[in-house]
């Protein structure tokens, strides 16, 4: 599946009701799409890891000590920016991540056997929540800790000023929320490796998500400039063209002499 295909099937599942967290997880996994299985062997895996549960009782700490315990996920400490972290088909088979992943694991497991968690989009540090509108809190990170209100903004407050913390950071991360995160996490991980290439696919995905933004967009054109990529960034510069007017006869210009380049 290259790029516009991932897009336009990212987007067809974010357009649904109830977008699957594991599929929309497994398509952004193409941006590796060389090394990695199928849309559909992922969610077997999802499936298959479901079938070895062995839960105490049918609660939420009880789901998260295994997952956490026996399942063996843990956080990736030593290696936290390392890109595996971030593609769930690597997550599942190295059993490491990053507290997105192994928040989505665990909703995901918690979905097949009728457990509601969910991601919950705090900034700098995504934790787990029961329910659409959680009192209490896990952390995904800290082997499923339970955390009440107080100890998230504790946590909160190791990443930025804790003034500006409020209830509306502890609320659940959509499927598109997760889908974003995910892919600027690639790209800062790849950045921080210096494998700058390697974030074309990434941005090239995000450029085409219904929401992007013209920035997202102007990225790509710029990087695939860069990387010699003309006829690709020719294509960007004239889509930034007819997104704004006020600087339409700039972008123009660019993609004019990306052509000019590749002829």
């Amino acid at each position: 599946m290259n790029s516009e295909q991932a897009a336009a099937r990212l987007n067809a599942l974010l357009a649904g009701p109830n977008p699957p967290l594991d599929r929309v997880l497994a398509v952004l996994a193409t941006v590796h799409q060389h090394e990695s299985p199928s849309e559909d062997a992922i969610v077997a895996a999802f499936d298959d890891l479901a079938n070895t549960l062995v839960l105490a009782e049918p609660t939420a700490a009880s789901l998260l000590a295994e997952v956490y315990g026996s399942l063996g996920f843990v956080g990736d400490e030593g290696n936290y920016y390392d890109p595996a972290n971030s593609l769930i088909h690597l997550v599942l088979e190295r059993r490491r991540g990053i507290p997105l992943t192994l928040a989505s694991v665990a909703a995901e497991l918690g979905r097949r056997v009728g457990i509601d968690l969910r991601p919950i989009g705090m900034p700098g540090h995504v934790l787990l929540g029961e329910g659409p509108e959680p009192d209490t809190w896990y952390d995904p990170f800290g082997s499923g800790m339970q955390l009440g209100y107080d100890d998230c903004r504790e946590l909160y407050a190791r990443f930025h000023a804790v003034e500006a913390f409020n209830p509306d950071m502890l609320r659940a991360l959509p499927a598109e929320g997760v889908a974003v995160r995910t892919l600027n996490n690639l790209r800062i991980a790849y950045a921080r490796r210096g494998e700058l290439a390697k974030t074309i696919p990434v941005l090239e995905l995000r450029a085409d998500m219904t929401d992007a933004s013209f920035s997202d967009r102007l990225d790509l054109a710029n990087l695939l400039a860069h990387f010699g990529r003309f006829p690709q960034a020719a294509k960007q510069y004239e889509r930034l063209a007819d997104q704004d007017q006020s600087q339409h006869d700039l972008y123009l210009a660019r993609a004019a002499a990306c052509r000019a380049h590749s002829n």
